[in-house]
């Protein structure tokens, strides 16, 4: 069922509608109740409105004001008081039809029963338009066709109403009346209209409503047209008739000029609208190819762009791409619609992406990096920027742009690789020992992460003698090899840098004292065992130094690594006077061992 809240007029519009036509009404039936003439007529010498018809438009106002209010009661008063209205003008037209007179007026009026007179019915012409008006009412709020139904008995009853109004102004009285005594009064014409163009106006599927409420061309043009095509007609034949009846012109000679001033007024109205309506089109052409082309260029954007660009919904469903996404996924456009995005990232990606869609619905966008798999298989890196757009009547949706940055990230992963390692060994360099040392310091620092940490600086022996007999090529050979059987021995946990020229640090994570002893100790037996073996005309060996890590001492990275320095320093010094590798230390707790010597 229809009802109010589906109406586009303002309820004010009909609320003011109802308060004129009820209060005209009621006054008209004041007068019929106190015997005051003048009330129930605009004009003395001109038919009064009767009480039945007065009475017939305080039922009509009364379930019209009910329609504007809403709810499941006063739907239901307004369709009885159509119905009433209704039955009001269908017992009139019985009465005219049967030649019957069932005094329904003693009902609305002063008169005592049996003293109502027959002459005070109303006029045929209300009585139909009181039935139309009436019925209106309540198929109003009904279906579509009952609404279109409404319309067409509103229509019906401002046709009729219009007839009488022209049987006033050019004196045509059986427009009208029935009789002399059975007229249609001036007043009943003007509320006729009112109640009538208001049940258009509260008609949701009134078509003439819609075409003068639209703001096309043919709305516009509805809107300038009408009132002339019924203003200048009524307004040239009744100058035609005064002018006539004024002995100015016989009746051709009226006829004549009444119908070539309407049509030349006509003629220059149609002609005006039609030009307003061609350059309307031209203005409305331009603005289309303008659109056209826009689109067209946009189009391009999104079909020729090297970035990727998509549509998908707030669960990650792909509505449109563009064909820069198929080519990095790998994937045909009918492949790739309806697809989810969770299905080219990572099993391990797809919480972050769930988050990532949270975060776009609640503020609206996102942006940052995802991890991308081809339908090949090849891992790619897409960098994102997201926005929510959220359409007035539809569901809202995201526009997806992003880059494929897989060779930038590879190239800022080589880039950090680069600073942070040797080229020559592939060790950490000194930035990178650094960087990596003072984490595991501050690590060290909390009693929930402390394991305890042994520095060690150890400086390759004989470097320059391999240099001036075999080369610095064979040099840097060497360098490379000691670096790989120094970090053969370490743990993966360990840290190990190559310092300087033929200098390396040691950072050994969860170790003590003995610990260092015995990895020194491994670290000479690998290069005995590689001097053995290698077939080089060189040997290689190195001094190491070892200097514990005690926080809290006062100690600074700098000084601990001078500890380590001295102490290796000590140790290059007696094997200088010895043929033994002897182990020096940066405390007297940790004691040189006797080994042989590895070089």
């Amino acid at each position: 069922m229809a009802t109010y809240s589906s109406i586009s007029i303002p309820k004010k519009v009909l609320r003011l509608a109802v308060a004129i036509v009820g209060a005209v009404a009621f006054i008209v039936l004041l007068g019929w109740w106190k015997d005051i003439p003048i009330l129930t007529s605009f004009l003395s010498d001109h038919p009064t409105m009767k009480p039945n018809a007065a009475a017939a438009f305080v039922i009509w106002s009364a379930g019209t004001l009910c329609l504007t209010i809403g709810g499941r009661l006063n739907r239901i008063v307004s369709t009885a008081s159509g119905l009433l209205v209704g039955l009001i003008g269908a017992i009139t037209i019985g009465e005219y039809t049967t030649a019957s007179w069932l005094s329904i007026g003693e009902f609305f009026s002063g008169f005592a029963a049996g003293e109502f007179p027959a002459e005070l019915r109303m006029s045929p012409q209300a009585a139909f338009c009181f039935l139309f008006l009436g019925l209106s009412l309540p198929l109003l709020q009904g279906r579509r066709l009952m609404q279109r139904i409404s319309e067409v008995m509103a229509l019906t009853a401002i046709t009729t109403t219009f007839a009488a109004i022209l049987g006033y102004l050019y004196g045509a009285a059986d427009l009208y009346r029935e009789s002399p005594t059975k007229s249609m009064a001036v007043n009943t014409a003007a509320l006729f209209l009112i109640c009538s163009a208001a049940m258009l106006i509260a008609n949701p599927e009134s078509r003439l409503v819609q075409i003068l409420k639209s703001p096309t061309v043919g709305g516009s043009v509805a809107r300038k047209l009408l009132p002339a095509v019924i203003l200048i007609p009524t307004a040239v034949g009744w100058l035609r008739l005064l002018g006539q009846e004024s002995g100015l012109y016989d009746t051709n000679f009226g006829a004549a000029v009444s119908i070539f001033f309407c049509v030349v007024l006509m003629f220059a109205l149609v002609v005006y609208f039609c030009d307003a309506t061609c350059k309307a089109d031209e203005r409305r052409k331009k603005a289309e190819g303008l659109l056209a082309e826009k689109e067209e260029r946009y189009r391009d954007l999104f079909d020729y762009s090297p970035g990727m660009i998509c549509i998908h919904d707030l669960s990650g469903t792909l509505l449109t791409v563009n064909p820069s996404i198929l080519r990095s996924l790998e994937i045909s456009s009918h492949e790739i619609i309806g697809m989810n995005l969770s299905e080219f990232l990572l099993p391990e990606m797809k919480g972050e992406l769930d988050a990532t869609l949270r975060q776009i619905e609640n503020e609206g966008l996102a942006n940052g990096l995802f991890p991308i798999v081809s339908r090949s298989g090849k891992n790619l890196v897409w960098r994102y920027h997201s926005i929510l757009v959220t359409p007035p009547d539809n569901d809202p949706y995201v526009i997806a742009h992003a880059q494929d940055v897989t060779e930038l990230v590879e190239a800022q992963r080589r880039l950090r690789s680069l600073s942070l390692t040797d080229e020559l060994t592939g060790l950490l360099n000194r930035r990178g020992f650094l960087t990596m040392a003072e984490q595991q310091i501050r690590l060290e620092g909390h009693s929930g992460t402390k394991r305890g940490l042994t520095l060690m600086f150890a400086d390759m022996d004989g470097l320059k003698g391999i240099n001036d007999l075999y080369g610095h090529e064979a040099g840097s050979e060497a360098i490379v090899e000691l670096s790989r059987i120094m970090k053969s021995i370490l743990r993966s946990s360990d840290l190990i840098a190559r310092w300087g020229g033929d200098e390396f640090v040691i950072l050994t994570i969860g170790s003590q004292d003995k610990h260092a002893i015995l990895m020194i100790d491994r670290i000479n037996e690998r290069i005995y065992e590689h001097n053995f073996a290698s077939g080089h005309p060189y040997k290689i060996g190195c001094s190491i130094g070892v200097s514990p890590v005690t926080l809290g001492a006062g100690q600074t990275f700098e000084s601990l690594i001078a500890d380590a320095d001295a102490a290796m320093y000590a140790v290059k010094r007696r094997k200088q006077a010895e043929t033994i590798p002897i182990i020096a230390q940066a405390t007297p707790s940790l004691k040189a061992p006797n080994r042989q010597n590895a070089t």
